[in-house]
């Protein structure tokens, strides 16, 4: 789950972490009374969750309150990067001496807490990212020692600071990292991270991405989502108890284990379908929780057929079986379905199947082989 730059940076105010001086708006007026009430020099930045705005217009510059009110009617209700602007946040301009990239994040490769550090922050982070990866220093973090002053220690290393510099930059780093721990993050950002001519140290942009596992600890975070940011059919998905992944293709595939679902993935790639989305059942599923499951899938307007790919341990393969026959007079006849179980009780679950008309198979490739031939039938029909 994302947060919109306004709303990680009240979450930064609260931990002590200093931000620009602002104010959202969603109406032109709104815009020129904060404008005027910040000293008439100021950002207008648009709050979607892409990143990048900078460069696509979303970050605009205004000299007087007037300004904004013309700029804000040109941003609001746009377009940008594929999300409607609604708000804007309003800030005073600052005067930057130095822009740094400060960010604690969970490196998936080395799964780690890692803490990045760069003395090249702003828009162009990505290319120094890819041209000079050199320069971004790295630092692991284990989550059980927690943050200590030998990391921070590691920050000055590449960078000329002087002590003045670099003791504000530890102690926002031990705030930053205190956020990340807190609200359950998968990354806490700031770029850039500014000095000000007057010595200052500023996060003039804010960037926090919560784990989705964590909702449940996590009421703050979860009541500040933006739904209308979210997929639809991902959104559907949890509210029925589910973890629902949209993808691109045309085929949903419902299955009892993300190892298990990621397979199917390939396996569909390889005799050339894709899928439309995922859907966990996860453990110990039941015929109700199976009908509650292809109920959510089908509302997906992509989905052309249906695979199911369940290895039954806890789960058992009759019962899944069950739960699909009984749903099947509420599958649109145009969707089709595949089976394939394997595990606790497959052969009763197979026959419980075919005695339904479903074909079903106990090999994976098999399954996935004929989901494939029906997909190409279709399109060539």
């Amino acid at each position: 789950m994302k947060l919109a730059e306004y709303q990680a940076k009240q979450l930064f105010q609260g931990i002590g972490i200093p931000v620009p001086r602002g104010a959202t708006v969603t109406s032109p007026e709104e815009a020129s009374r904060i404008a005027a009430e910040l000293g008439g020099d100021v950002v207008l930045k648009a709050q979607i969750h892409s990143g990048g705005r900078g460069k696509a217009g979303g970050i605009r510059f205004a000299s007087s309150p007037d300004e904004a009110d013309r700029i804000a009617r040109v941003m609001l209700h746009s377009e940008l990067k594929g999300e409607m602007i609604n708000r804007i946040l309003v800030e005073e301009k600052q005067n930057i001496r130095q822009e740094y990239y400060l960010s604690v994040m969970l490196d998936r490769n080395t799964r780690k807490t890692t803490l990045l550090f760069c003395p090249a922050g702003g828009m162009e982070i990505e290319e120094v990212a890819r041209s000079t990866p050199g320069k971004i220093i790295k630092i692991a973090v284990d989550p059980v020692l927690g943050l200590q002053d030998f990391h921070l220690s590691a920050l000055g290393r590449g960078v000329e600071f002087d002590t003045a510099q670099l003791r504000p930059l530890k102690a926002l780093v031990r705030k930053l990292y205190a956020v990340y721990t807190k609200y359950d993050c998968l990354l806490v950002e700031i770029n850039p991270l500014i000095y000000l001519d007057s010595g200052e140290i500023v996060a003039l942009d804010a960037k926090l991405e919560m784990d989705d596992n964590a909702r449940y600890r996590q009421p703050e975070l979860t009541a500040m989502a933006d739904e209308a940011c979210e997929d639809p059919l991902e959104r559907i998905g949890r509210d029925a108890g589910f973890v629902v992944i949209k993808l691109k293709g045309t085929v949903s595939v419902i299955s009892n284990g993300a190892g298990i679902a990621i397979s199917t993935l390939d396996l569909l790639k390889k005799h050339g379908a894709d899928a439309a989305n995922i859907l966990d059942l996860s453990g110990g599923a039941t015929a109700e929780k199976v009908m509650r499951a292809v109920d959510v899938v089908t509302q997906d307007k992509d989905v052309s057929a249906v695979l199911f790919n369940i290895f039954g341990g806890i789960t058992r393969c009759d019962e899944i079986a069950r739960g699909v026959t009984q749903v099947l007079e509420r599958i649109p006849p145009e969707i089709s379905v595949v089976c394939r179980l394997n595990g606790t009780n497959r052969d009763e679950g197979i026959r419980v199947l075919k005695e339904a008309g479903l074909g079903a198979a106990f090999d994976l490739e098999e399954a996935v082989r004929e989901v494939a031939r029906v997909q190409r039938n279709k399109a060539e029909a």
